[in-house]
């Protein structure tokens, strides 16, 4: 039976198939996603009208993406491939990742401009390091000594749509559905059949991307490339063969992770940190710290990262060189101040703010809000005009977290009012709607080093403190199903509404009526230096 009509490649048997054959830390029974089911016609016509500005700018050539788009598309050529071919798989990527809602404003980390950058990085780390396609690699690499053309052309395809996964159902995208809606999509099938590569071999390097590529994760992609590879024709005692693969698929997994990192400034770096810690359930305190982490352990896979990274102009490499360095700087950063509030040398105290208006306080009251609301993982985040505007509502809950010092600076806020004021994920339906007996409180974001030191716990007491003060009989909010599984594990009268994957983003009611609210906060201790910070060095240097 040909692998293209396997039964487990049956739409009709795909959720189970998801279900079965999960990740190990994926494990966890398939919940509907609201967001992936079909949409009303004029929602879907809205959401196209939507993305008309951004396609006007992409088609014009001013988009990031376009600027993008043209980069491979000149490397492409450069290396031998068509490039009206490049151009039409590059139109098809980009055109059904937005359509899907992995588009550039998707709020997670895997998006189109993941794609298109780790595509453009392995492109540049296999040109530069072979100057002509079928030359040795560098004196100083010696794991991919015989590129040929068609080696590139897998390359190019499966970075790709390597995360093409559109109706994701857990945090990060899953090879298994990757691979379904590969041979499922008859133009991509077609792209694959016009350069005479093999599906199946494509399909083999986009498994080795399975991240971390460590214990049963890596045991459950392996047994699969090599399943690919005999369905692909690749004798089982062609073992020179297969690990010619298998390190192509090395050489994508490494070129994947590091080319946002290495193609922006470290404001980038940020951004890419925290949507990628929002899809993770890092929580916002480790996200420095799991950065450095992320970084170290490339250390374990060296000889394919210099590969990479010889490949990369200089300009890349300081990018890439000096966000680590300054990940590790904030990490350290971070680690003084949770010292200093830990040791009582700075205290931080919740604030029920008034209106705002005019006066100079007000302004810095805004301004500082703001700063911080910048700050916030795209899927929660309000418009800033419309945020602005709400701080001056005399139905807005408003709780500040300052330093308890003459300064009384401003380091996180916490925001909300009535649920009739907003409006809520796509599949969420409140019973209370209209009864104007329940407060919504909006994401709460603390600068970082503030996190992690009772600040945020401090803040949302204050805020059911206060929304009871109003009269409000319940606080409703999205935040992730680890937290919300946790505060009901410590026995707070949680309800889970609705719940949203791949993001975990639910939406829960807490009961107010019986709750008890104490403002205690157990001590803690001062932290040491992870020794972590000194294994970065090992990496940048």
């Amino acid at each position: 039976m040909s692998i293209s009509h396997r039964e487990e490649d049956d739409p009709k048997t795909y959720n189970q198939k998801y279900e079965d054959n999960g990740h190990p830390d994926d494990a966890v029974v398939v919940v509907s996603n609201p967001l992936s089911q079909p949409i009303p016609w004029q929602h879907a016509f809205y959401k196209r009208l939507k993305l008309f500005p951004w396609w006007l700018r992409y088609n014009v050539g001013i988009a990031e993406e376009a600027v993008l788009k043209d980069k491979i598309i000149h490397l492409g050529t450069s290396i031998g491939l068509q490039d009206k071919w490049i151009n039409s798989l590059l139109r098809h990527a980009v055109s059904e990742f937005s359509k899907k809602g992995l588009g550039s404003d998707y709020y997670g980390y895997h998006n189109i401009d993941h794609e298109l950058e780790a595509a453009y990085v392995t492109l540049l780390a296999v040109n530069n390091n072979n100057n002509a396609v079928n030359s040795e690699v560098n004196n100083n690499n010696n794991i991919y000594t015989e590129l040929i053309q068609d080696d590139l052309k897998y390359l190019f395809v499966a970075a790709l749509f390597h995360d093409y996964d559109p109706l994701k159902q857990f945090d990060k995208p899953h090879e298994d559905s990757v691979e379904w809606f590969l041979r499922n999509d008859k133009r991509i099938k077609r792209f694959i059949d016009d350069i005479e590569i093999n599906i199946d071999i494509v399909i083999a390097l986009i498994h080795r991307t399975a991240y971390p590529f460590r214990g049963k994760i890596a045991e459950q992609a392996k047994k699969r490339m090599q399943e690919l590879f005999t369905h692909a024709g690749i004798p089982e005692n062609d073992t020179l063969k297969r690990k010619h693969y298998e390190r192509l698929g090395w050489l994508l997994s490494v070129s994947e992770r590091i080319a946002g990192y290495a193609l922006g400034n470290f404001e980038r770096a940020r951004e890419l940190a925290r949507r990628n810690a929002h899809a993770l359930g890092w929580h916002p305190s480790l996200i420095n710290e799991e950065s450095v982490k992320y970084f170290s352990a490339l250390k374990e896979e060296k000889e394919v990262f210099e590969y990479v990274l010889d490949g990369l102009p200089e300009i890349y490499k300081n990018n890439f060189f000096n966000s680590i360095q300054a990940f590790r700087e904030a990490w350290q950063q971070e680690i003084d101040i949770r010292n200093s509030i830990r040791a009582c040398k700075t205290t931080l105290v919740p604030i029920v703010e008034n209106c705002v208006d005019d006066n100079k306080d007000s302004q810095y009251l805004v301004e500082s809000i703001v700063d911080i609301h910048r700050q916030l993982p795209a899927p929660i985040r309000v418009d800033e005009k419309k945020f602005v505007s709400t701080l001056s509502d005399s139905n807005t809950i408003l709780i500040t977290l300052r330093i308890n010092d003459t300064s009384g600076d401003i380091v996180g806020y916490v925001k909300g009012g009535p649920l009739e004021n907003y409006q809520l994920r796509r599949g969420t339906h409140d019973e209370n709607l209209g009864k104007n007996n329940t407060a919504y409180m909006e994401y709460m974001s603390i600068r970082p080093g503030y996190w992690g030191v009772t600040g945020g716990h401090l803040l949302r007491l204050e805020f059911l403190k206060h929304s009871r003060h109003r009269g409000y009989s319940f606080v409703t909010s999205y935040v992730h199903r680890q937290v919300i599984v946790h505060r009901i594990e410590e026995g707070e009268d949680i309800e889970i509404v609705q719940k949203y994957d791949p993001d975990k983003l639910d939406y829960y009611r807490l009961d107010l009526r019986n709750l008890v609210i104490d403002r205690a906060v157990p001590p803690s201790k001062v932290l040491e230096a992870d020794p972590g910070l000194d294994e970065t060095l090992q990496v940048i240097e």
